[in-house]
This record gives structure tokens, sequence and C-alpha cells, in this order.
């Protein structure tokens, strides 16, 4: 794959994600989780996020040794959670990042949200009755693993993420639309990941497979294959964008900017 050249549409700054913003959309999104103490793991299928980053799951009866065996005169047990952030479009490494939270958990004894048990439970009503109390994890170490936007084959290094801006960052509003764009941009929109991949690599030709990788509020990263090899290029929107609206907005600006002599883009 010949090297890529960066045109001004990059520029004004590589802008995308903080680190904080990052964990707390890879934990929001995430679709199973991993539990962890000393040597034994669970699988837990649903959870939610609190407004402070904390995470509520209900305790399996089907637990490894003593995992989930806590209570409120008991010493907190301390576990460590894993998210994995897999891409929702098929790639040759779907695995974008991983986030790793490590913190005391307890029963969950103040007042939840309204349904919250049966959210956790999941849509079979006996599980809501078969299903232990709800535990609360307060992580106190963060750390992140984002690989996109790095060579092939680089697993992205590991950074500590100071719990205080853990808890204050928000998911970046593009978290559902992420997963749904990015199947229909590979579906429908061949020639415009093409037209855009074109902007940020020179001599780009039918054997460089492109690919949407990732998106946020800041742009879309496009993963380009050639030769078992891989590139990750990310095109930075004009501003920030909250909707889809904005989103299509964003578009049509890339593609004005990348190739004024291109239709505009449409859904």
């Amino acid at each position: 794959m010949s090297r890529s050249r960066t045109r001004p549409v990059t520029e004004p700054g590589r802008r995308s994600l903080a680190p904080a913003e990052r964990a707390r959309t890879i934990i929001a999104s995430a679709t199973g989780l991993r539990v962890g103490v000393l040597n034994l793991t669970h699988e837990v299928g649903r959870h939610a996020v609190g407004i402070d980053g904390s995470l509520l799951f209900l305790a399996p009866a089907d637990s490894p040794g003593a995992i989930f065996r806590v209570a409120p005169r008991l010493p907190a047990q301390v576990v460590t959670v894993t998210a994995v952030d897999v891409a929702t479009v098929p790639q040759h490494d779907r695995i974008r990042g991983s986030l790793r939270l490590t913190g005391p958990m307890r029963p969950a004894i103040e007042p939840l949200p309204a349904g919250i048990r049966e959210h956790l439970a999941g849509p079979d009503p006996q599980d809501v009755e078969l299903a232990g109390p709800v535990l609360r994890m307060q992580p106190t170490r963060v750390m992140l693993t984002w690989q996109c936007e790095r060579g092939a084959g680089a697993g992205g290094p590991s950074v500590e993420i100071p719990v205080e801006e853990y808890r204050a960052a928000l998911p970046d509003p593009m978290i559902e639309l992420e997963s749904q764009w990015l199947p229909h941009l590979l579906l429908d929109h061949t020639r415009l990941l093409r037209t855009l991949a074109r902007a940020v690599h020179e001599g780009l030709d039918d054997s460089i497979d492109v690919r949407p990788l990732a998106m946020d509020r800041f742009g879309i990263v496009l993963r380009l294959y050639a030769e078992g090899r891989h590139l990750d290029r990310r095109l930075t929107f004009a501003k920030p964008v909250a909707c889809g609206c904005d989103l299509r907005e964003a578009f049509d600006d890339l593609l004005r900017r990348v190739a004024p002599d291109e239709p505009g883009f449409s859904c």
C-alpha cells in the first residue's frame, strides 16, 4: 500500500473523542461484559451505566466460585470488568478497542430507577424472579485501549484515565447512529466511501478495499485494506454533529470539500 498524503480536509487538527469520552461510549454501547476476580470470570449479558459511570447488573445464580457473593455487611468484592468494542461492519479485525474497569462491587441498596431490574434481567419474565440482587460496581481504575487509526497489527497503547475524568465524561451522542450508519455506508454508499478515501490516500486503486470503521461527532474513520495490511484514516467534519440531520449535512460538506463535482450525499 503506498504512503498516504493527508490533504487539508483532515487538518485543522485531527479531532476525536477524548479518552474519557471514548471509555464512557464503549461501556454505554457494550452488549456484554466480562466480570472477573483473580482467575474466575463470568459473562454478564445486560448492564446499565449510572450517571457517574458506575455499573449495575444482576448477580447470576450460575457464576463460578464466589464472584457475586456479596452482602451489605461484608467487605466489598473488588472485581475487574472488561468491555470489548467491536465494529458493526465486517472487518478482518473487528475489535476496535477495549475498556477495563476495576473497583469494588456491592449490593445496590439505594432506590433504583423504575424498571431497572426488569431491564437487567432481560425479556423473559422468569429471569426476573430467578435472578439475584442488583449489584453496583464503582470503578476506581479505568484503563482504555483504542486500536483505531494505527498501523496494521498495532495494538493501541493502553492509557489510564483519571477516575474523575471518567465520571464527568458523557458518551458520544452518535453512539446509536454510528451502529446504523456504518453498515448503511458500506452497503449503499460504496462510491462515497471511495471518494472520501481518495482525499486521504494518494493513488487509491481497485485493489484497495475501503470500509467504514468508526464514527463519532467529530468525523469518520475509514480502514483501507491491501495486500494483507491496513491503514486507518480519519476525515474530520467541519464542526461536531449532534443528530442525524447534522450528520447528513456533515457528509455533504465533506464531499464538497474533497470532490466538488460529485453529487451530494443522499440517504
